[in-house]
């Protein structure tokens, strides 16, 4: 099997909150989902108090532009009944994370033949803090 990744980096020093948009391309499955949050000062994990909150999701690609798509066109899809939530995460939980298909694979899904955007949001994100997002796709 071959399998691709794609990191998002997010600081909390850039702002309280990430969004970004992921689209699977040539992906027939989401294999893992996994996040860390280190603290910029020591380069250690960050306690659970500085943890943010995550949401992931797929989203109609008619909602997403692309992969360069807004805060706020991404929120607007979170709100929307159409989504499917992968990962909802309060903050101050889980600072670091590894969410696994267990094998499965959680499948692309299409609607109307068009696959659906992957979005992640996450809020509460800590000044002085900084980590990054790791998406595992497996490849067709």
């Amino acid at each position: 099997m071959i399998c691709r990744s794609v990191i998002r980096r997010f600081d909390g020093d850039d702002g309280p909150s990430f969004h970004a948009a992921v689209l699977p391309r040539d992906a027939s499955a989401l294999r893992f989902v996994s996040w860390v949050t280190l603290t910029k000062s020591t380069g250690r994990y960050a306690g659970r108090n500085r943890a943010p909150g995550v949401t992931v999701a797929w989203i109609p690609a008619e909602r997403i532009a692309d992969e360069t798509s807004s805060p706020a066109e991404i929120d607007a899809a979170l709100a929307n009944t159409d989504q499917i939530p992968l990962v909802v995460e309060a903050p101050r939980r889980l600072p670091v994370a590894y969410r696994s298909d267990d094998g499965a694979g959680f499948p692309t899904v299409t609607i109307k033949g068009q696959p659906m955007a992957l979005v992640v949001r996450l809020g509460r994100i800590q000044p002085g803090t900084h980590g990054q997002l790791t998406f595992g796709w497996r490849i067709r």
